[in-house]
């Protein structure tokens, strides 16, 4: 067994997305035009939880002064992650989510072809094949919010901001990727995604994105909601990480659906679309900008399909006659209350 394929082995295993081995054995190509073979070995020593120096240096065998700079060099190429500090820690992480997106300050058409094989080929369906949850939700666009809706904190895109010690603005990594390949969209790739907390120190210090005020973050929700993108976040109601601002053609959470054909690959938000016939006029505005081609215009009339709706309001805030709002559905989901719960819900529920 090659370092790679004992490092993919211990990814695998030790945190809670799936690092499947595929028979082409891309996954390890990926790994190879990252790291160096030397630096594999030193990576098969750290866990899936974020661990300080001292403690990994006893378990490599190596001083501490040795393996601080290894370990800085393989959070610069986007082999894992580090949380930074006076302490800092450093963790084994996933190929999505973790490599792909920390290499969007160094991606190449080359290394895009490798992801995109792998998530073809197995990654994507191992992501989402889960039997407990999914790791993302959907959060419905501010414009689709009305004073009369209730909703909860951890539904309001806005108030994940607020509530984030810290923002970091970042490129999107899949239309990024998607461009390189020449299959990309028209929707915005420069400072367009949002990273909170732990993962907007890392972006920030890292240099693959920067240190944001809160109201930055709020006009890049605003630029996406212009933009028909859909809000995508961590599926648990504290400890995000991101906002994600996706399109179902590029987007490596909303492939799952479109290209995949997995229709529960991320959580549906807790509304859904109502049209008045009173007020529709059958213009199609709204199928037009639906994402997930859950509308279509019948008898001059639009109808929502609820399977394929995810409830994310683009279809209310692009609707010119105000035809249409939104609801709570009649059966509200209520995801994990911790990062960490989601965590162990998801890696339980793993078929792969």
């Amino acid at each position: 067994m090659s370092i790679y394929e004992k490092l993919r082995e211990k990814m695998n295993s030790c945190q809670p997305f799936p690092v499947p081995a595929t028979e082409s054995k891309v996954e390890l190509d990926i790994l190879r035009s990252i790291i160096t073979e030397e630096e594999a070995e030193i990576a098969l020593n750290l866990s899936g939880l974020p661990e300080d120096i001292p403690t990994i240096s006893e378990r490599a065998g190596i001083e501490p002064e040795k393996l601080k700079p290894v370990l800085d060099s393989l959070t610069d190429k986007g082999a894992i992650f580090k949380v930074y500090g006076d302490n800092p820690l450093y963790s084994l992480t996933g190929m999505i989510i973790g490599i792909f997106e920390f290499q969007v300050g160094t991606l190449t058409a080359e290394k895009a072809k490798l992801f995109e094989k792998y998530y073809a080929e197995k990654l994507g369906e191992a992501i989402f094949s889960n039997d407990e949850t999914q790791v993302t939700r959907v959060l419905p666009v501010n414009k689709s919010i009305t004073p009369e809706l209730e909703i909860f904190t951890h539904e309001e895109v806005n108030r994940l901001i607020d509530d984030a010690e810290s923002v970091a603005i970042a490129d999107c990594i899949c239309r990024k990727s998607k461009n390189m390949l020449n299959e990309g969209c028209k929707a915005p790739v420069k400072d367009i995604c949002l990273l909170l907390n732990s993962m907007g120190d890392h972006y920030a210090n890292k240099g693959i994105g920067r240190a944001a005020t809160k109201n930055e973050a709020k006009e890049v929700i605003r630029r996406a909601e212009e933009a028909g993108l859909i809000h995508n976040t961590l599926n648990s109601k504290t400890g995000q990480l991101f906002i994600c601002n996706c399109c179902s053609c590029c987007c490596a959470l909303l492939r799952g659906i479109s290209e995949l054909n997995i229709p529960g690959a991320v959580v549906k938000s807790n509304f859904m679309p109502v049209v008045s016939a009173d007020d529709c006029s059958g213009c199609e505005e709204c199928v037009d900008s639906c994402q997930m081609k859950a509308i279509e215009v019948v008898d001059s009339l639009a109808v929502i399909s609820d399977e394929r709706c995810l409830g994310c309001g683009i279809c209310v805030s692009k609707c010119s006659l105000g035809a249409i709002s939104l609801k709570r559905r009649e059966e509200s989901l209520t995801p994990p209350e911790t990062l960490q719960e989601l965590m162990g819900k998801y890696a339980g529920g793993r078929r792969m």
